[in-house]
């Protein structure tokens, strides 16, 4: 198995395992750019070509990807040969086809997934952002925002967190008690109700919660965290 670390941010990469036509390709879910179809080997050429075509002309955007651009191309156009000669070739000739389309398939990840970050590291162009490469904006869930209460419980050191009820979604609830910390969140909670007691807290210490949904294999962003000193 070999793995691809990309950028920094820890939640991005790319898996490939496998030597042959039988290569998978695993990808973490990326937020906010869905994964263009890569199937057949014709649909890698056209949405390829379309990704990395617009990729290079918005530079302002992309600049910084130059040499992941120049390499996508590459494989592309070795694609473009291979496959063109695996239609009256040999099986050596249909092989190297296939490895060929491997190798764009990795190559065209890194540009989406790059695409990601970008977008995510400028949510006022998100969408221009994911247009100017070709490609499309994952739908989310609503914001998930200004939804969340949290009381004092029936007994010391509980209180009692809850979420305007939304029709078919399950609640993951997130506790923290330095707001400083952005590492701080647990996760307390995963239930299909919207209210739950948090009980053995701190009396007379700041505690801070936040609510996401979750529908199906989507989730929300986080409610803005709301704090209760706890009696």
């Amino acid at each position: 198995m070999n793995t691809v670390q990309l950028f920094k941010s820890g939640f991005h990469y790319v898996t490939q395992s496998g030597e042959t036509a039988e290569t998978i390709i695993h990808i973490k879910e990326m937020k906010l750019v869905k994964t263009p179809k890569m199937s057949s080997i014709p649909t890698l050429l056209t949405n390829g070509k379309s990704i990395i075509g617009k990729m290079t002309i918005a530079v302002g955007y992309f600049g910084t990807a130059a040499a992941l651009i120049l390499d996508a191309q590459k494989s592309w156009d070795n694609l473009n040969t291979s496959s063109g000669i695996a239609k009256k070739g040999s099986p050596a000739d249909t092989q190297q086809m296939y490895l060929d389309a491997v190798d764009l398939r990795v190559k065209l990840m890194i540009l989406v997934l790059f695409v990601d970050v970008v977008a995510i590291s400028n949510p006022d162009q998100t969408a221009d952002i994911i247009a100017k490469a070709g490609l499309v904006q994952k739908k989310t869930p609503v914001r998930n925002t200004q939804d969340i209460s949290v009381k004092a419980g029936p007994i010391p050191g509980s209180v009692i967190v809850r979420r305007k009820r939304v029709k078919g979604n399950m609640y993951l609830f997130q506790q923290n008690d330095d707001i400083t910390n952005l590492k701080g969140w647990v996760t307390i909670a995963s239930s299909t109700k919207s209210k739950i007691a948090v009980i053995g807290l701190t009396p007379i210490k700041q505690y801070w919660f936040q609510i996401a949904l979750i529908k199906g294999s989507e989730q929300s962003d986080f409610t803005d965290p709301a704090s209760i000193i706890v009696q």
